[in-house]
């Protein structure tokens, strides 16, 4: 049974989960929207999803978290879980990338049953940027990889495939939708998830789409700059 987790993002999630015939089977879940404070929330999640599958740590047969993008800190806590948990049980830690899963959900839902092309994920990433990424939906062929970009400039690379059955998803999927709109061009927004779906997490992690070991996936500098000399003197100096 793999052990689920997101805490990249708003939301802090837990899933057991195992892939029999295909399908993903979610033995227990828990989704607490929470924006901070993942790392006091995420093992009593863990402990009420082992407690409502009537299961152990020792049924676990490896731990599944979300490597980003998204928040520092989250990722950190994901990581640092998933890796710790790995060491004392003995089982793999895996490692998904949040666009991917965010792919993962449109190829699993009506709209991607519906459309005959491609998905693009994208987040808000503050600052005008947006994380982004896209996917042939019927063959998960990568075309373009997991990245930041301004918003404007992702808009402009989805461009030449907006008459190609261009899906969007993500929170960030509006904006992209809108700049697209504006130059005449069309795009569906399917969903508008500020973070994956925690059963696709499991699902590509269960299924091959994953790495080993996890390594955050930030793909942007940290908020917070380390100071400087100036800026440390100026603070010795403040009475």
């Amino acid at each position: 049974m793999l052990l689920a987790l997101d805490t990249a993002g708003p939301f802090c999630a837990v899933a057991l989960a195992t892939l029999e015939d295909g399908q993903i089977n979610c033995h227990a879940r828990r989704e607490v929207e929470i924006g901070r404070g993942h790392a006091e929330r995420l093992f009593p999640l863990i402990e009420e999803c082992l407690a409502d599958a009537s299961a152990t740590y020792s049924d676990l047969t490896a731990v599944a978290t979300t490597l980003g993008p998204g928040s520092f800190t989250g990722i950190r806590i994901g990581v640092a879980a998933a890796r710790g948990l790995a060491l004392a049980l003995q089982i793999p830690a895996l490692g998904v990338d949040v666009l991917e899963a965010l792919c993962e959900g449109i190829r699993h839902s009506e709209a991607g049953h519906c459309a005959a092309g491609l998905v693009a994920a994208i987040l808000d990433a503050g600052r005008g940027n947006v994380f982004l990424r896209m996917e042939e939906i019927s063959s998960r062929e990568e075309i373009i990889a997991s990245q930041r970009e301004v918003q404007d400039e992702a808009a402009a690379f989805l461009a030449p495939y907006a008459f190609e059955g261009l899906v969007l998803c993500g929170a960030g999927a509006d904006g992209i939708a809108g700049v697209l709109a504006g130059d005449g061009l069309p795009a569906i927004v399917a969903d508008k998830r500020p973070s994956a779906d925690i059963a696709m997490v499991a699902r590509l992690a269960l299924s091959g789409h994953a790495v080993n070991p996890p390594v955050p996936l930030y793909l942007r500098p940290p908020d917070a700059k380390p100071q400087t000399d100036k800026s440390l003197r100026r603070r010795l100096k403040t009475p």
